[in-house]
């Protein structure tokens, strides 16, 4: 067999997962990307609602073959714990419960994390993602920039990409950029990711700003809901002269497209043929567009936005998590 060397990294990550038997599927496709990130120690654990034995024993099972050794990777090893949080008065604060892993583990005194990983449930992170963060990060941190990503989903119904968050065209030329190995790294229109990445000095970063304390991040991004501002990491935590956020994109000038390593990709795909909203509706090759008609969504009639309401469904207020 192959020998793989491994990384000299130790990661710390953390995934929200709201138990429901119909997601454990998303939850199992985004360890296993974790699982085969080729890193000297992996220490995953999982922030979940339920404290039902069954329920518990049920994730356990599901996820226990995917931390079992690998011979060709004999020195890196990966971990999995689960931690519980059955009484929150919200079902929505569970994004939040995992902030203490910052500041309690990732940052404890003889910590040798290198990293620290906040993702949903339905969020796959790839080795490819995580090493374009890591390049971009240490060029990008003398102008206090922030390498980000862009959520996708397919749509099957056209066998094309969308932009979850994209919510409409934009145009490049109007927005500052720093240009580094042919890309211009910009600020998108909406930065939600439903994930984050810290090194050691962004989390001593995080942890003293208010985006890391859930009733003072309201003032950070008052619109947008409790679970998406648990998500938001640094992004608006003191931007750079000329920029909006920390967060920057990178865009291919030539194409006005992003690479596809600075995609994550939303696994569920229920936005894409949702009609009722705006969400996944720019195809991967249209964002920086300059024809306003190339987005596919429209907002739909009175009565069928009446109809959905009462079914509980939302109108759009920003961005939005799919815990």
């Amino acid at each position: 067999m192959l020998a793989v060397t491994e990384s000299p990294l130790r990661i710390l990550a953390a995934v929200t997962f709201h138990f429901r038997e119909s997601r454990l599927q998303y939850l199992f496709q985004v360890l296993r990307s974790l699982c085969e990130y080729p890193v000297e120690a992996l220490d995953v654990v999982i922030i979940t609602n339920t404290d039902q034995d069954e329920a518990v024993e049920l994730i356990r099972d599901l996820s226990a073959p995917l931390f079992r050794s690998l011979p060709a990777r004999s020195k890196s090893t990966k971990t999995l714990s689960i931690e519980s949080f059955p009484k929150l008065a919200n079902p929505w604060l569970l994004p939040w419960s995992h902030k203490h892993l910052v500041s309690e583990r990732f940052l404890s005194a003889g910590s040798a994390y290198t990293h620290f990983i906040y993702v949903e449930d339905d969020i796959l992170l790839s080795f490819q993602n995580f090493c374009y963060f890591t390049h971009y990060r240490e060029i990008l941190k003398e102008r206090r920039l922030i390498p980000s990503f862009q959520r996708i989903e397919y749509n099957d119904a056209d066998n094309r990409l969308y932009l979850v968050d994209q919510v409409g065209v934009a145009d490049l030329n109007s927005r500052n950029r720093v240009d580094l190995d042919g890309y211009a790294f910009v600020n998108l229109d909406y930065p939600f990711n439903a994930m984050f990445i810290l090194d050691r000095e962004l989390a001593l970063e995080y942890v003293e700003t208010p985006s890391f304390d859930r009733e003072r991040s309201k003032l950070v991004r008052p619109e947008w809901d409790v679970a998406c501002r648990a998500a938001m990491g640094l992004c608006f935590e003191s931007p750079p002269e000329g920029f909006l956020t920390r967060y920057v994109s990178p865009v291919d000038p030539s194409t006005l497209s992003a690479p596809s390593w600075s995609w994550v990709y939303h696994l569920p795909n229920n936005y894409a043929k949702d009609r009722l909203k705006p969400f996944a509706k720019t195809r991967v090759d249209q964002q920086f567009g300059s024809e306003l008609d190339v987005v596919c969504w429209r907002p739909a009639s009175k009565l069928v936005e009446y109809l959905a309401l009462m079914r509980g469904k939302k109108r759009f207020n920003g961005p939005q998590s799919s815990l």
